[in-house]
């Protein structure tokens, strides 16, 4: 019996051992993007864009968020024709897929829509993006030409499901 109640004791100071002992989690890796070479949009921006045959202001804020995996930008283009009452609010998320070798970008708005564009990146001093993603199911390019670095063109075309072509161009210019 005492036999007995010492293996009890062995095997139970073992469990409480083993217990013990477990090891630490291993850690996740929490690599953030190098966005150096975007860090030109960081701050607020104005834009024209002339659309339906109207000039279309918006303001654009670009901070970096979501503990740094993301250039987070908020862009508001207020009322502007009969079509558009309310203030069109779209937040875009940048990060960097290190797998594919693209910029990502992940657009959401005030009216329903959403886009996924992506990017290979800076050539010179021309960003282009394709948009293969939306919830209409249009698709487009997309050629931002930097002037400086507070002064951009971009130059977009879309083909909507239907095949219909829209061209425009947007100037901006950043003012902090």
């Amino acid at each position: 019996m005492a036999c007995s109640a010492l293996l009890v004791g062995l095997l139970v100071g073992v469990v409480k051992t083993d217990a013990a002992a477990s090891p630490a989690p291993t850690p996740v890796p929490y690599a953030t993007p190098d966005f150096s070479s975007m860090n030109m949009f960081l701050g607020t921006w104005t834009c024209q864009a002339m659309v339906r045959g109207r000039n279309r202001p918006d303001t654009s804020t670009t901070t970096i968020g979501l503990n740094g995996q993301y250039m987070v930008t908020n862009d508001v283009a207020p009322p502007f024709d009969l079509y558009r009452t309310t203030p069109v609010v779209t937040d875009s998320y940048l990060t960097y897929n290190p797998i594919n070798h693209m910029w990502v970008t992940v657009s959401v708005d005030s009216f329903g829509g959403y886009s996924i564009s992506t990017s290979s990146g800076w050539n010179g001093n021309t960003l282009t993006a394709t948009t293969n993603t939306t919830n209409d199911g249009s698709t487009g390019s997309d050629v931002l030409t930097r002037i400086s670095d507070t002064h951009t063109s971009d130059t977009s075309v879309s083909t909507d499901a239907q095949g219909h072509v829209t061209r425009s161009t947007t100037v901006c210019n950043r003012t902090s």
